[in-house]
């Protein structure tokens, strides 16, 4: 039971991580992000409203696509995940104090600690099992629809993301081709200590009911 519960915990701290990254990212745009938080920051700019809720359109677009391909891949945890990490997006910046503290840092410490938090805070959301993310449900359905492999797909989406942002002039720079190469060992790396901790609770938990 407590493993449970410890892996819903890492999932919301995952999450939470995650949304904290992204608003360090919206404080050095001129660096360039990610092809995903670029399209995000550029409906903002061009539209207005919030980031998170941007983040919410595009996910709850995924929703609806892999609706209607294969509903099979579609959770209430999918939904979960596409309400809480636009929140959490719009919360945390939200937080004056918090944002001013990140303005203050240099640029190019931002970029390396929010990319430490993106890929962290994926990795130990995506550990923990809880649920599929839209996105990565999009790209599950679509890979089995058209007999692609994951990261075909992946790299397909992401230049479609990356297309947009340019057109709607996004924040793309160095720091985007820094990030394309660097998140995904980041996310790994997390993935892999998140397995290790949940290891270790299981075996206090097991320890303990033997006891």
């Amino acid at each position: 039971m407590f493993r449970f519960k410890f892996e819903y915990v890492l999932f919301i701290t995952g999450l939470l991580i995650l949304a904290l990254g992204i608003n360090m990212m919206t404080t050095i745009t001129s660096f360039g992000l990610s092809p995903y938080d670029s399209l995000f920051i550029a409906l903002f700019q061009n539209f207005g409203i919030s980031i998170g809720f941007w983040m919410f359109a595009i996910n709850f677009t995924f929703v609806c696509i892999v609706l209607l391909m294969d509903r099979s891949y579609i959770t209430f945890g999918a939904v979960v995940v596409m309400v809480l990490i636009s929140v959490f997006v719009d919360l945390i910046g939200s937080i004056d104090t918090l944002m001013a503290g990140i303005r203050s840092l240099p640029p190019l410490l931002t970029l390396v600690l929010g990319n430490l938090c993106i890929g962290s805070g994926i990795g130990l959301y995506v550990c923990t099992q809880v649920c599929t993310a839209p996105q990565e449900a999009f790209v599950l359905v679509v890979s089995k629809r058209m007999k692609w492999t994951f990261r075909r797909t992946e790299i397909s989406l992401a230049c479609l993301f990356l297309t947009l942002s340019f057109l709607l002039d996004g924040p793309i720079y160095y720091g985007t081709i820094v990030l394309s190469f660097t998140t995904g060992y980041i996310i790994q790396a997390a993935i892999h200590a998140g397995n290790k901790l949940l290891s270790l609770v299981n075996r206090g938990t097991e320890a303990q009911v033997q006891q």
